[in-house]
């Protein structure tokens, strides 16, 4: 069986293996970022939100470090039950300070996700949900550290009723808030890349690697989360484990999106761009009004996306972290982004197309 104190040990050592990983992707979003500043745009949000998750997962390895240090050499052997008394009692003040730094790493994770998704959908009703589970996190994690400091009785037992309710709680709606918002994101992107495949000749869309990151990250702190929740419903000592992990967890999946998008959009997403609104241009020219004009019959039902172009810089805005300075064809793609336009037309997306056509935006 697993003993507090080596569930301790074993914690420290695999967050300090993750946390250098999560040195390793901070550098590489700060390049991202602040790289070629006199044609992007900074994202002074995500720089913020990135720069916090550090200092917070930073801090909560200090607090591990000075937690080992406390229970095998200073106080613990002078506790009767030794360290492992040490390690059991959740009213310590280091317990409650890690708790209260990964719960401030959750609440950033979890609202840049719901914003990320309201930024794509342009749509406060489709984040209503996620918004509700944001909510009764920030509650359930003021509950939780509340619990544990004022622990007494039970301050040994971190599975009593009195805190395992507030944990379970945590776990589920940080959980439930960042699966929904995370699928709600990737069923958008997946959405946009599938009625642009209509209009390209390649077999990769230019959001693939969005979606990939997307999911991917997703998947890691869903899993991880899970996990989490499985080990304590359980009342295993190898959560103190999983607790320890999340914290440069939430760092690595936060950064990861930003480095694979950023480092992607050179490559693919913003050179698709131009050569997008150039076919979509070159192919609405070559299709009579009459012809329009059938094909607007046809597709009159079909689901109104906004141009896809601009879907692509908008979330490489808020998701990259950057955007290319403003420029006359950019100004006019994201003052036509209000605007909501049928895929079935395949001229809305040439921003300076026919005016007097009844099809350009």
């Amino acid at each position: 069986m697993l003993t507090l104190r080596g569930a301790g040990i074993i914690s420290t050592c695999l967050e300090g293996i993750l946390y250098g990983y999560s040195i390793l992707l901070f550098t590489l979003t700060m390049w991202i970022l602040v790289r070629n500043r006199n044609r992007r745009r900074l994202n002074y949000g995500m720089l913020a939100a990135s720069c916090a998750l550090l200092i917070l997962s930073t801090a909560e390895m200090g607090v591990n470090i000075a937690r080992v240090y406390q229970g095998f050499l200073t106080v613990g052997p002078g506790l009767p039950g030794g360290p492992e008394q040490y390690f059991a009692d959740v009213s310590q003040p280091t317990f409650v300070t890690k708790s209260a730094l990964y719960c401030l790493q959750t609440l950033i994770l979890d609202g840049v996700v719901i914003m990320r998704t309201y930024v794509v959908w342009q749509s406060v009703y489709v984040v209503i949900l996620p918004i509700i589970g944001y909510c009764g996190l920030l509650a359930a994690t003021i509950g939780s550290n509340t619990a544990l400091a004022t622990a007494s009785t039970h301050a040994g037992d971190i599975f009593a009723t009195e805190t395992g309710r507030w944990i379970t709680a945590v776990y589920s709606l940080t959980l439930g808030t960042n699966l929904s918002s995370t699928l709600l994101l990737a069923y958008r992107i997946w959405q946009v890349t599938r009625e642009s495949a209509k209009y390209r000749s390649g077999s990769t869309g230019p959001l693939t690697p969005v979606l990939r990151a997307i999911i991917e990250s997703g998947a890691i702190y869903s899993m991880a989360i899970t996990a989490g929740l499985v080990t304590f419903l359980v009342q295993s000592n190898g959560v103190y484990i999983v607790l320890d992990i999340l914290s440069p967890i939430i760092s690595i999946v936060f950064n990861m999106i930003i480095v694979r998008i950023g480092l992607a959009s050179d490559r693919r997403i913003v050179r698709a761009g131009p050569t997008t609104v150039t076919q979509l241009s070159s192919f609405a020219a070559a299709v009579p009004a009459d012809a329009r004009a059938r094909r607007r019959g046809t597709f009159d039902t079909s689901y109104e996306l906004k141009d896809i172009t601009v879907d692509i810089t908008q979330f490489l805005e808020t998701t990259s972290g950057f955007a290319q300075d403003d420029d006359p064809e950019s100004t006019n793609l994201h003052t036509e982004s209000h605007k909501s336009v049928p895929l079935g037309n395949p001229s809305v997306s040439a921003a300076g197309s026919h005016p007097s056509d009844d099809t350009a935006v």
